[in-house]
C-alpha cells in the first residue's frame, strides 16, 4: 500500500511501513501501554508463502487510511480512556506527519500486564 500524491515538483509516496512506525511509537507514548501487541500465530499464517506486515494493521482506500492494531494494556488503567487517548493520538500523528487522511483506528485490547503493578495517581 502507498500513497501517492501529485506535486508541482513530482510524486510523493507514503508507504504502509512509514504508517506502521509512526502508529506503533504514538501508541507506545500513552500512559497505560505496556506494549502492542503481537499477532497470534496460526498454522495458516505458518503456511502461507506471502509475508505478512505484522502487528498493526494498515488499509488504504481512496487516499483514507484506516489503522487496527493490539494492545498489551498496564493493570491499574481506564483501558477505555487509554484506547481512547491511543486512538486520537495515533490519528493526529499519522495526519501530521505524513498527510495521509486517518478515517479510523480500532484498538482492542489482547491482554494486561500485572507484572508491574502501575502506581496511577
Amino acid at each position: 500500500m502507498e500513497k501517492t500524491e501529485s506535486a508541482k515538483k513530482g510524486t510523493l509516496k507514503v508507504s504502509e511501513n512509514v504508517v506502521v512506525t509512526i502508529a506503533r511509537n504514538a501508541a507506545s507514548e500513552i500512559d497505560g501501554v505496556y506494549r502492542i501487541a503481537n499477532k497470534p500465530i496460526s498454522i495458516k499464517s505458518l503456511l502461507k508463502s506471502s509475508s505478512d506486515p505484522g502487528d498493526i494493521k494498515v488499509s488504504m482506500l481512496d487516499g483514507v487510511c484506516r489503522i487496527s492494531m493490539s494492545i498489551v494494556a498496564r493493570s491499574g488503567y481506564n483501558v477505555v480512556s487509554v484506547c481512547e487517548q491511543i486512538q486520537e493520538k495515533v490519528k493526529a500523528a499519522v495526519q501530521s506527519m505524513t498527510g495521509v487522511t486517518v478515517s479510523r483506528v480500532d484498538v482492542s485490547v489482547a491482554d494486561v500486564d500485572f507484572s508491574s503493578e502501575a502506581t496511577v495517581s
